[in-house]
Parts: C-alpha cells; structure tokens; sequence
C-alpha cells in the first residue's frame, strides 16, 4: 500500500466517523404519546423589531380612471374601414396562404400519407 493510499484511507475513515457522529447526536426528540394533548399556544408573541411603522388603517381610495374616448363618427369609419380591412388582409392572408400550408406539408411528410393513424385491413369489408 502506498503512501497516498494510506493517507486517503485514513481521511475517509476520519469523515466517515465525524459525519457519522455528527447525524447520530442530531436526531430529532422523540414523537409525543398517543393520547397526549397538543402543547399550548405562547402567551403573547414578541413585539415587532423598532423601526417599522404601524400598518395602514384601511385600504387606500380607489383611483379614478379616466372614462374609454366615445367611438369614432361614422365618417371616420368610412374612411378607415378600408385600411382595417387591408391589415385582416395582410395579417390572415400570410398566415391562411403561406404558413398553414406549410405546416400541412411538413406533418405530410412527418406522418406520411395515412396520417399517423392506423385503419385496419380495409380488404376485409
């Protein structure tokens, strides 16, 4: 055996004994008895630490919000539709005419023509 081994050795056997020790002397107290009563409440908690002001009285007043602008005149409607009409557009027509199309592709070619499901023999109908 050599000199590194021994030390190593003695150093675990060292750790080994002190952990042990230190988790055989902190076991917990054992449980009360059965029938028992539970211990009692204190008496009066400990003040709060000085420094800390008291709490509010109440919750503070509401805050006043401000009423919704009334809606836009019918003119200003007219002139805007087309604009909002132009954005559904642009917004749904990528997503309707080039993204879903691509995920359709790509779970084609994930699951392949029968889709990922499993419909039996069909020779025997």
């Amino acid at each position: 055996m050599s000199r590194y081994s021994r030390v190593a050795a003695v150093f675990f056997a060292v750790l080994l004994g002190a952990t042990s020790s230190a988790a055989a002397s902190g076991l917990p107290s054992p449980p009360p008895p059965r029938g028992a009563p539970p211990p009692p409440p204190p008496d009066s908690y400990p003040p709060p630490p000085p420094g800390y002001p008291p709490p509010p009285p109440g919750y503070p007043p509401p805050v006043v919000v401000e009423p919704a602008p009334p809606p836009l005149p019918p003119v200003m409607r007219a002139i805007y539709a087309p604009f909002y009409a132009a954005g559904l557009v642009l917004r749904y027509g990528f997503y309707y005419g080039v993204v879903a199309p691509l995920e359709v592709f790509g779970r084609a070619l994930t699951y392949g023509v029968e889709g990922g499901v499993d419909r039996g023999d069909q020779d025997s109908r």
